[in-house]
C-alpha cells in the first residue's frame, strides 16, 4: 500500500519559518531601508554611464524609490504600513539586477545586503500594531504632518529620477553628446556627466565675448543673480561687453563669491581654475567643465557645456551622490539653464564685432 502524500499548505510552511519583528526592531529596520534607498544614488549615477541608460533608470528608479518607500512603510506610514515587506522584495530584486548590470567589487557589498534584506522581507512577520489611546490634536497634527513629509519626499525623488535623463541632457543632441569637446581628455574616463546646450542665432564672434567675461568680480554668469545674492555672493550680471574683462589665461581664477565672502572663513579662492582656454573657442573650467562654442553657420552657434568626471565608487560617493542627485542636479540645472539663456538673449541682442575685430580673433 502505498502511503497517501501529506500535502502542507504553503502558507502554514512559511509560518514555522517566520519570525516575528518587535516594533523597535521594525523601526530600525525601516530606518535602515531609507539609508540604504538613498545609497543607490551613488550606484545609479555610475551604472547610468555603462551604455544601458533605459535598462539601467528603470532598476534604479525601482530600487531606490522601492527601498525608501519600504522605509516609510516599516515606520508606519499611512498607504505604505501594510506593504513595506512585499515593496522591500521587490526593491532588493531590482537592486540586485542593477548591481549585476554594472558588476564592480565594492558593489559585492550592496549586493549581499540585498539578500539578506530579501531574507528579511520573506521570512519576517510585521510588528503588531498596539491599539493607541485616543489621540491629542497636537499628536494627530504632527502624525499627520510626518504622513505627509513621508509622501512628499518619495514623490520628489521619483519625479527626479524619472526626468534625470532629460535634465543631464537639456538642450542637447545626441550627435553632440557623442562629439570630442575641450577638456574631455582630462578625464578620460568618465562616469558621471552632465551635457546642456542652446542655440543662439548670432555668429560665435557675438558669444565669446559674453562667455569670457564670466565671474563674480567681472560680468556674473546671467543667471538668477538674486539667488546666488541669497548666499551673499554679490553678483552683478553685466549687460555690456566690457574690454577689461575679456582677458583670461590658463591656471586663472573665475570666482564665483568675493574673497571676503563668510567673513573668509573657509578660504578666499572659491570659483573654477581655468584648465584650458582656445579663444574664441571654449574656455575649460575645473570642477564646472567645458563651455565650447560651434558654429553652425555665418549666423547661428552652439553653446554647449558638457562636466564630466570619473566618479568611481567609493565611501565617499556613497554619502555624498544623494545630495548631488536630490539637491544640486536640480538646482544646477535651473541656474545654468538661465545662464544659458541669459548668454543667448545678450548675444542676439549685441552681435558686437568690435572687439574681435581689434584683438584680430578668428
Amino acid at each position: 500500500m502505498t502511503t497517501p502524500v501529506i500535502v502542507i499548505p504553503r502558507w502554514r510552511r512559511s509560518e514555522s519559518v517566520s519570525f516575528p519583528l518587535s516594533t523597535t526592531q521594525q523601526k530600525i529596520l525601516g530606518s535602515f531601508f531609507l539609508l540604504h534607498g538613498l545609497a543607490h544614488a551613488a550606484i545609479g549615477i555610475w551604472a547610468a554611464e555603462t551604455g544601458r541608460w533605459w535598462m539601467v533608470a528603470s532598476l534604479w528608479e525601482l530600487a531606490m524609490v522601492g527601498f525608501i518607500a519600504a522605509g516609510f512603510g516599516a515606520l508606519g506610514v499611512t498607504g505604505l504600513r501594510d506593504l513595506w515587506r512585499a515593496i522591500a522584495v521587490v526593491a532588493a530584486g531590482a537592486s540586485i539586477l542593477l548591481f549585476l548590470s554594472s558588476p564592480r567589487g565594492v558593489f559585492l557589498i550592496g549586493l549581499g545586503i540585498d539578500v539578506t534584506i530579501m531574507g528579511l522581507a520573506v521570512y519576517s512577520q510585521s510588528a503588531t500594531v498596539a491599539i493607541d489611546t485616543p489621540l491629542t490634536v497636537s499628536r494627530t497634527i504632527r502624525r499627520l504632518a510626518g504622513v505627509v513629509f513621508a509622501w512628499l519626499i518619495l514623490t520628489y525623488i521619483a519625479v527626479v529620477l524619472a526626468i534625470r535623463p532629460w535634465t543631464i541632457q537639456w538642450g542637447t543632441t545626441a550627435a553632440e553628446r557623442a562629439m570630442t569637446l575641450p577638456g574631455d581628455r582630462l578625464v578620460p574616463v568618465a562616469h558621471y556627466r552632465i551635457d546642456h546646450g542652446i542655440t543662439i542665432n548670432a555668429p560665435r564672434t557675438a558669444v565669446w565675448p559674453w562667455l569670457i567675461q564670466i565671474g563674480q568680480d567681472r560680468g556674473g554668469f546671467y543667471s538668477y543673480s538674486s539667488l546666488e545674492n541669497a548666499i551673499g555672493a554679490r553678483v552683478s550680471n553685466a549687460e555690456r561687453i566690457v574690454p577689461e574683462w575679456q582677458s583670461r589665461r590658463v591656471g586663472e581664477l573665475v570666482r564665483s563669491v568675493p574673497p571676503d565672502w563668510m567673513g573668509g572663513r573657509f578660504g578666499s579662492d572659491f570659483g573654477w581654475k581655468i584648465l584650458e582656454l582656445i579663444p574664441g573657442q571654449a574656455i575649460v573650467l575645473e570642477g564646472w567643465g567645458a563651455f565650447a562654442l560651434l558654429s553652425i553657420d555665418d549666423s547661428t552657434t552652439r553653446l554647449l557645456i558638457r562636466t564630466r568626471g570619473p566618479r568611481l565608487p567609493s565611501v565617499g560617493s556613497v554619502v555624498l551622490s544623494p545630495i548631488s542627485l536630490l539637491a544640486f542636479e536640480p538646482a544646477h540645472l535651473i541656474m545654468e539653464r538661465q545662464m544659458l539663456r541669459g548668454i543667448k538673449k545678450r548675444a542676439e541682442q549685441s552681435q558686437d564685432k568690435t572687439f574681435f575685430v581689434e584683438q584680430q580673433i578668428p
